[in-house]
């Protein structure tokens, strides 16, 4: 996608040059800011280091890291480790439920990343990933109060990383949308659509690796991206500013 790379600076100096490295053929093989190439490094290496320690280390580090609603309805609902409910809300996205849930994550964590993080910088790209993850989480949470399911992956936040991402992207030469021109703009408005549509496909249980019963969370996919759109918003008011 084309636009994710010229669009993603909003035409600023910054990415004039690296725009003009990647023409002149001196720039990086992968043309994206450290803090999403670490992201996703992290996330690959929890997955090795989980599947290197045994069965018995996975299913301890599912119990103690992974999202479960069914604990949170109180002491002795569910026998599980004391005290991790609450790391939860956030843990849940570093753990995958296998190679293809996880390669997948990283390739859109680049694509989508990649632009919000050049364009807002580490801290706000990461608190746009961490305000994502938890209304993924509470989004599973308040759908799913009480139930022993388990569930894992970065999703949430990448989708939220997405939706940041839409404003970005379709911004033009003169930067990011405003909340009222992304209203108004019909291409990110598809986009959405376009989204919204294939996130609520996603819970048809048809995608290899996932036929042992697992499914794609689509609540906490919607969850993610609408967190992350208002966070992105909220945020970039005072960061961004339009000629």
């Amino acid at each position: 996608m084309p636009q994710l790379t010229n669009g993603a600076g909003g035409g600023g100096p910054r990415q004039a040059g690296i725009d003009r490295k990647l023409r002149s053929g001196s720039g990086p093989v992968v043309n994206a800011p450290p803090v999403v190439l670490v992201t996703i490094g992290i996330l690959i290496a929890i997955h090795v280091a989980i599947l290197l320690g045994g069965h018995d280390w996975q299913i301890w580090t599912l119990y103690a890291f992974a999202l479960i609603p069914a604990r949170f309805q109180g002491p002795g609902a569910i026998a599980m480790i004391e005290g991790s409910q609450y790391w939860s809300l956030v843990t849940y996205a570093f753990l995958h439920e296998g190679w293809l849930h996880v390669l997948f994550n990283s390739l859109w964590l680049l694509v989508f990343g990649t632009p919000v993080a050049r364009q807002l910088g580490t801290l706000r790209f990461l608190l746009i990933a961490l305000v994502s993850a938890l209304g993924g989480a509470f989004a599973m949470l308040i759908l799913f109060w009480g139930t022993p399911i388990i569930a894992v992956g970065a999703s949430a936040a990448v989708s939220g990383l997405l939706a940041a991402a839409i404003p970005i992207m379709f911004g033009g030469a003169y930067g990011p949308l405003s909340f009222r021109e992304f209203l108004r703009d019909r291409r990110a408005i598809i986009f959405l659509v376009v989204f919204l549509v294939m996130t609520l496909a996603s819970s048809v249980q048809w995608l290899p690796g996932f036929a042992d019963g697992a499914r794609i969370a689509w609540e906490a996919h919607l969850g993610g991206f609408v967190a992350g759109l208002f966070t992105y918003f909220v945020i970039s008011r005072e960061g961004v500013r339009r000629a």
